[in-house]
């Protein structure tokens, strides 16, 4: 009865964790990305890459040990996929921090990007505009069009810190979507939680 009641309570707690490492691990990455991009201390964005990788690196080592090397390989996936789009969001959500009118310096210089192989994106055409701003920032400023000829003032929105690229402050809005990485965590959860139902005697999961 005991042993019963012992692998009773491992399953419980495998089906527990089958839930809480995708959901468990989105959400301490999505706290860490949100920290990271409007501390005050302005963590740089390798620290805060380097510590996201370190955060998905250890679910992908938890959801192994929940299935001791076997497991779906497709909920993994997911999971990862579900972490990216953790990341994605949290920068999305983000707004820079500072507003500047700025004057445009010198003329407005052109460069085209193209693409190439079937079915790739239009080419792109960035306008680079050479800025003359209170404070010294930002020095520059690329956008897909021009934002106004030598001695115009623009308005830019930037993060002090360095940490995203300057956009008009017109554009300077959120547009994160938590339904995204929400639905790949859930799936991933669930096909977790599949695998561990139809896991056979020898404690692996098919």
């Amino acid at each position: 009865m005991s042993g019963t009641a012992g692998r009773g309570g491992g399953r419980v707690l495998a089906y527990a964790g089958a839930v809480a490492v995708p959901f468990g691990s989105g959400a301490l990455l999505h706290l860490w990305a949100g920290w990271s991009m409007r501390s005050p201390l302005g963590t740089p964005t390798a620290l805060a890459v380097i510590v996201g990788l370190v955060l998905a690196g250890l679910a992908v080592a938890a959801h192994d040990a929940l299935f001791r090397e076997g497991g779906s390989v497709l909920a993994l996936v997911l999971l990862l996929a579900g972490l990216g789009a953790v990341w994605i969001e949290a920068r999305d959500s983000r707004v820079r921090g500072e507003t500047v009118e700025c004057v445009v310096v010198g003329k407005v210089r052109v460069t085209d990007h193209p693409t190439f192989g079937e079915g790739a994106p239009e080419a792109k055409r960035l306008h680079h505009h050479a800025l003359d701003c209170p404070g010294g920032r930002p020095k520059e400023f690329s956008w897909e069009e021009k934002l106004g000829e030598a001695g115009e003032s623009i308005r830019i929105a930037y993060d002090p810190a360095g940490r995203m690229d300057p956009v008009p402050a017109g554009e300077n809005v959120a547009r994160g979507a938590l339904y995204v990485p929400a639905g790949l965590l859930l799936l991933a959860a669930g096909l977790s939680v599949a695998a561990l139902a139809a896991e056979g005697t020898d404690g692996r999961a098919r």
